[in-house]
């Protein structure tokens, strides 16, 4: 048992690893990275700049209202659908009206969410977040071109963060930040401060537990949620379509008399099907389970072969792999 940065950290010889007191997770070790002991060190979300924050929970809400519009429109126009099929078999010129309506209704609910526009906002915001808590972090360990050479990191650090934000501006990013003195200014913390002088054992420690780990655990924990959502809606739309033949083969032995469920199964069916489509699941399966991969790969190696000289290309390439636009690159594949 030696000393380390981040605290304790017991090594085994001729193992690839090693268990981190402070949170009691798997960390890979080599004692000739232990040389520099030094206190323990946490970093959450609540140490990076606030912009982080807002950007982060007004991605939220824009991602909560995106899904919410499309849940209400798919359940509208199913509604709708069913009113119809009711009107036609009971002949019912109430529940007529009642389907018109609904189908009004849908058409309404479509050019409202093309006007506000949510997902685009979503996305541009949920950009914007990463990039700044991708920045924050190779600030915080020397990582990319914020590496130990650079003579003013904080003029860097705010140079960099807007000329990315600056793009994001024209899809759809709202900064919520007042005037142009501000841009750039008193976003580097006083803990992201701490965290950057301290030692690179130091450092190295606390990105690879509270940054790496933690994506580690975020991408393995929604691979599972998508992979079982997957199945869940697979499975429903596969119980939509049988039985949607069997009342097909029913109705055409004469069976149901006036009642043809048909339609309305079908419809059903293409309303989870076109769930599952906004909610990608498959393809966010796919792609989660990769970055969960290539991410353990690199962590391990930055853990116990990746040299000082080397750190900064090493946190640059785990900055990459989770970025939103690997992901969203991957998705692709597995659409």
């Amino acid at each position: 048992m030696k000393a380390c940065g981040a605290g304790l950290v017991f090594v085994c010889p001729g193992r690839e690893h090693g268990l981190s007191a402070p949170h009691g997770r798997l960390l890979c070790q080599r004692e000739v990275h232990m040389a520099t002991p030094g206190p323990s060190t946490t970093v959450s979300d609540e140490d990076l700049p606030p912009l982080f924050q807002r950007c982060d929970r007004r991605a939220l809400a824009h991602q909560g209202e995106s899904f919410r519009v499309v849940r209400t429109q798919l359940i509208v126009l199913l509604s709708a659908t069913t009113a119809a099929s009711l009107a036609e078999r009971l002949d019912s010129r109430a529940l007529m009206v009642l389907a018109a309506v609904l189908y009004g209704l849908t058409v309404g609910i479509g050019i409202h969410a093309s006007r506000r526009r949510a997902r685009a906002h979503w996305q541009a915001h949920r950009a914007a977040a990463e990039v700044v808590k991708s920045l924050a972090w190779q600030y915080m360990a020397h990582g990319g071109p914020f590496h130990s050479q650079v003579k003013d990191p904080d003029a860097l650090f705010a140079e960099r963060l807007e000329d990315r934000l600056r793009e994001l501006r024209k899809v759809g990013w709202e900064d919520a930040r007042e005037g142009t003195a501000g841009f750039g200014a008193g976003l580097v913390t006083p803990a992201m401060r701490a965290v950057r002088v301290k030692p690179f054992t130091v450092r190295r420690d606390v990105y690879l537990r509270d940054r790496v780990l933690e994506q580690l655990t975020w991408y393995r924990n929604r691979a599972g949620r998508a992979r079982r959502a997957s199945l869940y809606w697979s499975g429903v739309t596969t119980a939509l379509t049988l039985t949607a033949l069997l009342a097909a083969v029913l109705r055409a032995f004469g069976m149901f008399g006036r009642w043809d469920l048909t339609g309305l199964l079908s419809a059903a069916a293409a309303a989870a099907v076109a769930w599952q489509e906004v909610r990608r699941h498959r393809p966010l399966t796919y792609a989660h389970s990769l970055v969960e991969q290539d991410l353990e790969t690199l962590r391990v190696a930055m853990a116990t072969t990746v040299t000082e000289e080397r750190w900064a290309d090493a946190v640059a390439e785990a900055e990459r792999l989770v970025s939103p636009q690997h992901t969203d690159w991957l998705v692709r594949f597995g659409t």
